[in-house]
């Protein structure tokens, strides 16, 4: 995940690029949930579902597919993996927050999310999926 381009992760900022940055997000974790998704010995992608730790109710769902496996089914696959995990843990829904360039509202529709609003700060437009 490191030779990603400054271009292709210009959207993703859940946590900072260093290491130790990234353990002490994973090390702090309690009920969120942070994965990666491998094919064969590469680390295809990561998704999280946040917000858990903070009290809420409904988890931010997040996700970086590798440049390299864009395109392909990582990202439904995090996405019913993140919903299955959301069913287990009796969260009625999901959240997520994109920004505009990254995904088009009808790519959005079809992987079953509907806009519910827009975050002023950043611009992204907040989805939400029921489970």
């Amino acid at each position: 995940m490191r030779s990603q381009s400054p271009e292709y992760l210009r959207f993703f900022y859940a946590f900072g690029a260093d290491e130790s940055a990234i353990a002490e997000v994973l090390s702090a974790s309690r009920m969120d949930i942070y994965s990666g998704v491998f094919w064969q010995a590469d680390l295809a992608g990561v998704f999280m579902l946040r917000g858990w730790d903070a009290g809420y109710e409904v988890p931010s769902f997040g996700v970086l597919i590798d440049e390299k496996y864009r395109g392909g089914a990582f990202m439904r696959l995090t996405l019913d993996t993140a919903k299955l995990i959301c069913r287990l843990s009796g969260a009625k829904r999901l959240m997520a927050k994109i920004h505009p360039d990254n995904v088009s509202p009808r790519g959005a529709r079809r992987l079953g999310l509907y806009q519910t609003g827009v975050e002023e700060s950043t611009g992204n437009i907040i989805y939400h999926l029921e489970l």
